[in-house]
């Protein structure tokens, strides 16, 4: 997941936050999620992503989070 994240800042480098749009995996609903890229790492607001076995992401909301906080895929 760490790759996927250094490469959405390396293809947007005059951004300091990023702002991902996407559906939760889980019950659909729109997920906005704020990425910050911070010092050893990266910051994120509003949802959780996961990297797919198959490559990519896929996002959750906080509430689906909650309930089932580890991705199975």
């Amino acid at each position: 997941m760490i790759e996927i994240l250094r490469k959405m800042f390396e293809f947007n480098p005059e951004k300091s936050t990023i702002v991902l749009k996407d559906k939760c995996s889980d019950c659909g609903c729109e997920v906005i999620i704020d990425i910050t890229s911070a010092f050893g790492g990266y910051g994120l607001l509003g949802g959780a992503l996961f990297k797919r076995s198959l490559g990519g992401y896929s996002a959750k909301c906080p509430d689906c989070y909650k309930i089932t906080p580890k991705k199975i895929d």
